[in-house]
């Protein structure tokens, strides 16, 4: 009888082990599983964003330029400047000739306006779509990331806005925006839309003093307290000596805004009938425009001839 228990229990010992070592088996492959779609997830992510992140950059940049720059080849030659580096880059951008690209990302975009879909042909050049796709290897598997963003065109004007961050000033002075009301100057402020006009020659003026002065404040030229000084801003422009005309340009570019009905478009400043101020350039960059306070410069001078300053 004893011994029969004791076969028993050899026998139950013996399947307890073959119990044990399909469960650690088990275990061992649903572990080596879940550790695999761990990295793969992980790597999904990474990738992923490592994907989105170039997308990201590129729709940063068009952002930042004009609505006629933004062209493939334009963003195309952004993107591999600044990532592309030879065979063993990371990414490349496909250009319009390139049918292949061996490298772990692929780039790809698309610039569509919407004035060339089809049914509105006959419409204004307004707004341009940028598609952007990249792609990668997931395991076996391509993956892509496919994101759309709109360009509209920027409101085009001339003259060029004052920029008050072009205008040094003195330690312990303050810069006010000053404008003509009924024969009388007064203190506004740079946001104002009657601030300045220069067809009519009400230019943009400001007043550099040590004074604490309040919104609609009067100020007399006649009688300016010590230091104090008025700047008058020039918007970029270019000027013809033939027949004294002048054309502003716009933001800091050469070119300037031509009106074809409803329509604005930019036209680059025939160079051989125009001159542009140096004035307008320092130090190898182009300036929207400048503050001048003295009437005598060939800036002033040339400006004044057409759109004479009213005092």
């Amino acid at each position: 009888m004893r011994n029969k228990i004791f076969k028993d229990q050899k026998g139950i010992a013996g399947a307890d082990a073959l119990i044990a070592v399909l469960l650690i088996a088990l275990f061992s492959g649903l572990i080596a599983t879940i550790s695999y779609n761990i990295f793969i997830s992980n790597s999904s992510i990474n990738r992923m964003s490592k994907a989105t992140s170039y997308i990201v950059d590129v729709f940063e940049y068009v952002d930042k330029i004009y609505y006629d720059d933004v062209t493939k080849d334009n963003i195309v030659n952004y993107f591999n400047s600044k990532y592309y580096t030879g065979d063993r880059s990371e990414v490349k951008m496909k250009s319009t000739t390139e049918e292949t690209v061996n490298t772990p990302y692929v780039a790809e975009i698309n610039v569509t306006k919407y004035n060339q879909t089809e049914g509105n042909s006959g419409k204004l050049d307004l707004v341009e779509e940028i598609t952007m796709r990249v792609t990668y290897k997931l395991g076996s598997k391509e993956q892509k990331v496919e994101m759309k963003k709109i360009k509209a065109r920027e409101n085009l004007i001339t003259p060029n806005k004052p920029d008050l961050s072009l205008l040094t000033v003195e330690a312990s002075y303050r810069i006010y925006p000053i404008k003509k009301v009924e024969d009388k100057w007064k203190v506004c402020n740079e946001n104002d839309i009657s601030w300045y006009n220069y067809e009519v020659g009400n230019w943009a003026l400001v007043i550099q003093t040590q004074r604490n002065l309040s919104q609609q404040e009067e100020i007399d030229p006649s009688s300016l307290e010590s230091g104090e000084t008025f700047y008058a801003w020039i918007p970029r422009y270019a000027y013809n000596n033939t027949d004294r005309s002048v054309r502003f340009l716009y933001s800091n570019s050469d070119n300037y805004i031509e009106t074809d009905g409803d329509y604005k478009k930019v036209v680059e400043v025939d160079s051989s009938k125009y001159t542009i101020p140096t004035d307008f350039s320092t130090g190898g960059k182009k300036l929207t425009g400048v503050w001048n306070k003295e009437e005598t410069s060939d800036v002033f001078k040339n400006l004044n001839n057409f759109y004479p300053l009213k005092k």
